[in-house]
């Protein structure tokens, strides 16, 4: 399955134009039909989206399920879950696309899927949108897509407060629909926050200046042990709610720590190691080589 890791590997994975910006993007249905792929087999990607669907033949499926009525659509997907579609080149509409830092930076201490946990949820039922609804949502899509177009100092800043407000309009809408079609239970509530403090206590854990005596926090069963949790159990929930096993979680939250250290500082390889629970330096190089194919220092240099 093909797994997209950048908007531009997305981009150019579905056959459109390369974003603006490597965090965020905003899209017309209508532009992309002129060279988007109309079939696409099932992929995923690491970025949150949000569309407004107003009409088209054909579906897009997005975890359990599909988009295909023609009245006007409101639908979401999250990282990691797997997509496909099989589209008429007649759709209209806008979307959103953007990564977990784009929306958190600089103002969001939580993140996003604690604040919105129906996001990591199976079930991202495909929203019908009433008339009224409609038009505040075109309003906010269309503002999200005047400032994307403008080269102001302050557009980003813009752009995270709006999509705030829709994120905050679509959990009500979700809230309200999902309610009456006796989707979103409290076994699974109750999953998506283990999740959440899953993915919070990751970050947590490798905050500067924090040593554990003979306890590893690449492990999975570290963190099961503090959220009193067998760690088959712990796994099992994450896998279900993801896709992706707790231990790549973990691994890549690892990475990113790594990448960002090598790129914006001149700390040591050895120093940074050391500081993400490596005691020695050579499983850190093996461990960043199988990530991405080259050493620190090469990474580095690069």
């Amino acid at each position: 399955m093909e797994h997209f890791s950048s908007l531009a590997d997305y981009c150019k994975g579905i056959n459109i134009a390369p974003p603006k910006w490597a965090d965020f993007d905003v899209r017309s249905f209508a532009d992309n039909m002129k060279t988007v792929k109309q079939q696409m087999p099932p992929f995923k990607h690491e970025f949150y989206a949000i569309a407004l669907k107003l009409s088209g033949q054909g579906y897009a499926k997005t975890g359990n399920h599909s988009t295909q009525a023609m009245e006007a659509t409101l639908f979401f997907n999250s990282p990691y879950q797997i997509l496909q579609w099989d589209i008429a080149p007649d759709w209209n509409g806008i979307y959103i696309i953007f990564s977990e830092d784009f929306y958190r930076k600089p103002h969001h201490k939580y993140r996003l899927t604690e604040r919105f946990p129906f996001l990591l949820s199976d079930h991202t039922i495909p929203l019908a949108v009433t008339k009224n609804d409609l038009v505040l949502l075109e309003r906010i899509f269309t503002d999200i897509w005047q400032e994307h177009v403008n080269d102001h100092k302050t557009n980003r800043e813009v752009i995270q407060s709006y999509v705030d407000v829709l994120l905050l309009k679509v959990a009500r809408l979700y809230e309200t629909q999902a309610k009456d079609l006796v989707i979103v239970k409290k076994e699974r509530n109750n999953d998506i926050r283990l999740v959440g403090r899953f993915k919070t206590l990751i970050e947590e854990s490798f905050l500067p200046n924090m040593r554990y005596e003979n306890e590893s926090p690449h492990q999975v069963q570290f963190y099961a042990e503090r959220m009193h949790l067998h760690p088959n159990h712990l796994n099992a929930v994450i896998k279900r709610i993801t896709d992706t096993p707790a231990s790549e979680l973990i691994q890549k939250h690892v990475l990113t720590m790594a990448k960002s250290r090598l790129k914006n500082t001149r700390l040591p390889v050895k120093e940074i190691a050391f500081d993400l629970y490596y005691n020695y330096p050579n499983h850190f190089t093996n461990f960043f080589k199988k990530q991405t194919g080259s050493t620190p220092n090469e990474y580095r240099n690069a």
